[in-house]
């Protein structure tokens, strides 16, 4: 037997040196252990503490000193079979840890958050999250100058990246933008109009847990919310207004 040996079964060093000691030597107290290993004191004590822990060694008081000496050879299969057993409830508390760190995750994800953007990149914002995450998606509201802003060059792209990974929507224009009858395909994205004077420079975006709303100023005002409830509810909106909406 060697200190390698030892410390392959998870003896430390000094753990390993002292229990070859003691088994050479017999039963020694902490002075003798001391001398002939060269330890300090305080690890050694330490260490031979650590020992009757692990049940390889026991010890006894005599004359106010400690004698410490090896137990039985089975203690070493004991040895192994309670660091079995604690592994087996190590693993029982990590895989209860890792579904209670992945339920945090969810609730994370839904707690609300707002982010608010200035300028186009905010409206490519929302068709970014839409087609990196595959989403389907519900729009109302669009004014012409959603059309003129960014133009016909970026939504054709963007329905082409929709047929590709299949994303379907549904939108609520107002009469204004029935042009893009002729632009769109119907088998991605189905239109309904608003025939009312009033014009809005609001649109609405749903999309997963989260609701974009964009300003059509002349440098766009977008703000996107993530909160599911949220979400939900502005989907009712949606599914009452395309109720009414015109084909």
């Amino acid at each position: 037997m060697n200190i390698e040996v030892l410390k392959k079964i998870g003896l430390s060093h000094t753990e390993a040196s002292l229990y070859l000691r003691l088994l050479k030597n017999g039963a020694s107290d902490v002075k003798t252990l001391v001398e002939s290993t060269g330890f300090y004191k305080a690890n050694t004590y330490d260490a031979l503490e650590r020992l009757c822990e692990k049940g390889l060694i026991s010890k006894i008081v005599e004359g106010g000193k400690r004698i410490y000496q090896i137990q039985k050879p089975e203690s070493f299969i004991e040895f192994i079979e309670k660091k079995k057993h604690e592994l087996e409830e190590q693993s029982k508390i990590a895989k209860e840890l890792a579904k209670n760190v992945e339920n945090m995750k969810k609730i994370i994800t839904n707690v609300e958050t707002a982010s608010v953007f200035r300028g186009i990149s905010g409206v490519k914002q929302i068709y970014s999250e839409i087609i990196n995450e595959k989403l389907d998606y519900f729009v109302f509201g669009s004014p012409k100058e959603s059309d003129e802003l960014i133009g016909d060059y970026y939504w054709q792209n963007l329905h082409l990246k929709q047929r590709e990974h299949q994303i379907k929507a549904k939108a609520i224009f107002h009469k204004s933008l029935r042009n893009w009858k002729d632009k769109i395909d119907p088998n991605i994205i189905s239109l309904r109009f608003f025939d009312e004077k009033f014009e809005p420079l609001t649109e609405t975006t749903i999309y997963g847990s989260k609701v974009a709303f964009v300003i059509w100023l002349d440098i766009p005002v977008v703000t996107i919310i993530n909160n599911s409830h949220l979400a939900e509810s502005y989907g009712q909106v949606f599914n009452m207004l395309w109720k009414i909406a015109k084909k």
